[in-house]
């Protein structure tokens, strides 16, 4: 019994160790470079190729689409808080409906977790308690939980959204921001820094910008 044991535990951890080399650091550092950020810290590699070894994201493509749209919404992994509500919190901008008192819902995390009814979900989904009503602020001072969280939304609002599954990079721009598909320059900025990680991901397929403005 204990040497079955063994064998699922090493079963189970070569292939999580197979989907966190799904990227690369070499991969992951040079598509946020190369996109025109700053150099990426090993700890934000280290919590986003921990996030993507739960096998949510499962190929190379579905991944650069990802980075793509987080690198944009956080300015190149620089912001983890909404710029304009640091000091104030917003208070009254954001639904508090299932919030704690004295706690302020604005957007936190890479891909900018917003509203109590939202931060309660990834909550209770994440970690099967109420840890982000209690500490919103988590999401922005943890790093795991602020990649925890961007997947999270990935997984609700855009890995199943039509035309993603087939490499549809403008549906997962409509998805996350549909008001950019109206014309907005920052949807096509979003396709060029895909197609930078794209090359640095190192992979052989036409970025396909279909789904948003086109």
């Amino acid at each position: 019994m204990a040497k079955l044991f063994l064998a699922v535990a090493l079963l189970m951890a070569g292939c999580m160790a197979a989907n966190a080399a799904l990227v690369s650091w070499q991969e992951f550092s040079s598509a946020v470079t190369s996109s025109g950020y700053p150099q990426p810290r090993q700890d934000q590699y280290n919590a986003f190729a921990n996030r993507l070894s739960t096998g949510l994201i499962s190929n190379k493509v579905e991944a650069a689409m990802f980075l793509s749209q987080i690198l944009w919404e956080s300015g190149g992994l620089r912001y983890k808080r909404e710029l304009i509500c640091i000091k104030t919190g917003c208070p009254g901008v954001y639904d508090h409906s299932v919030g704690a008192p004295g706690k302020n819902y604005y957007g936190r995390g890479y891909i900018q977790l917003t509203h109590s009814y939202n931060y309660k979900a990834a909550s209770l989904d994440l970690y099967h308690d109420l840890r982000l009503i209690t500490n919103p602020d988590m999401v922005a001072d943890n790093e795991d939980c602020a990649w925890a969280t961007a997947f999270w939304f990935w997984k609700i609002n855009v890995h199943n959204r039509a035309g993603v599954q087939q490499h549809h990079f403008g549906d997962a721009t409509r998805a996350i921001n549909g008001m950019e598909c109206s014309g907005m320059p920052a949807a096509r900025k979003r396709f060029q820094i895909y197609q930078h990680v794209m090359r640095a991901f190192h992979i052989n397929e036409a970025p396909n910008e279909h789904g948003c403005y086109n």
